[in-house]
């Protein structure tokens, strides 16, 4: 029985390959017809290369300061980690993702005018680049706030006569210019029309303005970014494009605009922070001189010359804890610092100093927190530059911001705790010492009191006058992030359009246009058949 089934059907498959062979002709024209569409294919379109380059991410090590005398004090620049700006860890994923960020695809939009493209005459959607020989710009004003595309239509005569056709949501117009370059303002925005070149040639194309944003959403897609090994630094950046020129000054002015992106940020930051320090050795200069001046009293009022020689012995045994004691007090002022000026109303979009994190007792756990809010509020101001106070973006990146905000005070707490608690055990550790030394004159044991205040306001002084001698040498001296290790090229093969891909599917629509078509005129036969045999049925009975 299973035989007589399997010989049925080899007899049906047999059918079916023979009746598909008598109509050869049908799979004919469908593959003379595929073979059309597969040399439209590899004629219009556009042969794309890939371009690539390899860059190295540079750790940011700060800039090293010199050592200062500090007397009593001495080695509290380096107890604090303070001998000059500190740089945070390098993290490859968070610097990729700043590089395919919107803000900075926007600027190399911008730069290399890839939302103003003209197309290339009867070629579908090229856009040319340096063989275009208009240039259309926008000012600042029309290049933030235009929210939708522009289409110009453009026509030169031989005599330089120009004539452009415009088409937006606010409808068509009309200008004739006499010559170029020329003003064309429409209620989006004005625009610059102007020669590449100063050759004038009859001709007439098409081109377009669109928002840059949305450019750079859309460029993100043909860049690629790519890890060379997962113990280096180094990235491999890709992208495609059938301009090869396009494709490179593509990759190297997104380079240097993420150096410019980052050392803009650097000064900014160094900026702020210098004004505040400013503010601060005020203040500090004016406490020591009010300190220096009660010592001064003190000594006069108590007939004290040479006290130092006097106390000498038992400042020896005090000493480390003394120290000790004079840094963690010093730090505990820049917690101060740094909690009064986060929590001021007045500064809650403004910029944290990171001299404030970086030399507090919370080491990592108050720094990382304060870098985190800070490069929230540059995200936040750089979308304040391209859009409005209510759009949803604005909202969302103030939740973030309040959020890394409270991240803050969380850390400045902590790091008040853990100084507060190592207070506690030294100055505990120092009582047992004044305990034992109670032949020590109580003038003495006040005058040791006052210089130690005398030295927590140089210290502070100090570090703080350092941290402007670093800021003020790190503005001028723009150091790249990314270093270039192989300058952008063109690889050999171009990846599109493919003869492989035309030849599968030119085969595959040969034989489906085929089937279906044999298929479907076989049960449309049977179907009619049918039809035809119901209804002579009822007109017999």
């Amino acid at each position: 029985m299973e035989s007589i089934q399997q010989d049925n059907e080899t007899i049906s498959l047999k059918q079916i390959i023979v009746y598909y062979l008598l109509h050869w002709r049908v799979f004919v024209v469908a593959g003379f017809v595929s073979f059309i569409f597969a040399l439209l294919y590899l004629i219009f379109t556009p042969r794309t290369y890939e371009m690539m380059t390899r860059v190295q991410l540079i750790e940011d090590k700060g800039t090293s300061g010199s050592n200062l005398n500090m007397g009593d004090a001495s080695g509290l620049m380096k107890a604090f980690g303070l001998g000059g700006i500190s740089g945070g860890s390098l993290n490859l994923d968070d610097e990729m993702a700043k590089c395919m960020s919107t803000t900075t695809l926007k600027e190399v939009v911008l730069r290399l005018g890839l939302n103003a493209p003209c197309y290339k005459p009867y070629e579908y959607d090229y856009k040319m680049y340096d063989d275009a020989p208009l240039v259309l710009t926008a000012d600042l004003t029309t290049q933030e706030t235009l929210e939708t595309g522009v289409e110009f239509k453009i026509r030169i005569d031989e005599n330089g006569h120009v004539r452009v056709k415009t088409k937006s949501e606010y409808g068509k117009q009309k200008f004739d210019f006499q010559s170029l370059p020329a003003e064309i303002r429409l209620p989006e925005g004005s625009f610059t029309l102007a020669y590449r070149t100063e050759s004038v040639k009859p001709l007439s194309l098409k081109m377009e303005y669109t928002p840059a944003i949305g450019v750079a959403e859309s460029l993100s897609e043909s860049i690629l970014f790519d890890e060379y090994s997962k113990n280096s630094n180094v990235i491999e950046i890709t992208c495609t494009d059938y301009e090869k020129k396009r494709g490179v000054d593509l990759l190297n002015t997104l380079i240097d605009v993420y150096n410019s992106w980052e050392d803009s940020v650097k000064k900014k930051e160094s900026l702020e922070s210098i004004k505040f320090l400013d503010e601060r050795l005020a203040a500090i200069t004016s406490e020591l001189s009010d300190v220096e001046e009660k010592i001064e009293r003190y000594k006069l009022k108590n007939k004290m010359t040479d006290i130092e020689h006097d106390v000498e012995f038992y400042v020896e045994q005090m000493k480390e804890f003394q120290v000790k004691i004079i840094e963690l007090e010093a730090q505990g002022r820049l917690i101060d610092l740094l909690d009064a000026y986060v929590k001021d109303p007045q500064n809650k979009y403004n910029l944290v100093p990171l001299m404030l994190a970086s030399g507090d007792g919370g080491g990592e756990s108050t720094s990382k927190p304060v870098m985190s809010y800070n490069e929230a509020l540059l995200e936040r101001e750089k979308l304040l530059q391209s859009t409005k106070a209510d759009n949803p973006l604005v909202t969302q990146i103030n939740k973030q911001v309040d959020h890394l905000r409270k991240n803050v005070y969380l850390s400045i707490e902590n790091a008040k705790r853990t100084l507060d608690l190592t207070l506690e055990d030294l100055r505990g550790k120092e009582k047992l010492i004044l305990d034992k030394m109670g032949e020590v004159p109580t003038l003495e044991r006040e005058y040791i009191d006052f210089r130690r205040q005398q030295e927590i306001s140089q210290a502070f002084y100090l570090i703080l006058l350092q941290k402007r001698e670093d800021l003020v040498m790190s503005i001028g001296d723009s150091k790249e992030r990314v270093r270039v290790i192989e300058q952008p090229y063109i690889k050999a093969k171009s990846i599109a359009p493919r003869k492989l891909f035309a030849l599968i599917g030119m085969i595959v629509f040969t034989m489906f246009v085929g089937v279906v078509y044999l298929f479907g005129k076989e049960q449309f036969g049977v179907l009619k058949k049918e039809l035809w045999s119901a209804r002579g049925g009822k007109k017999k009975d």
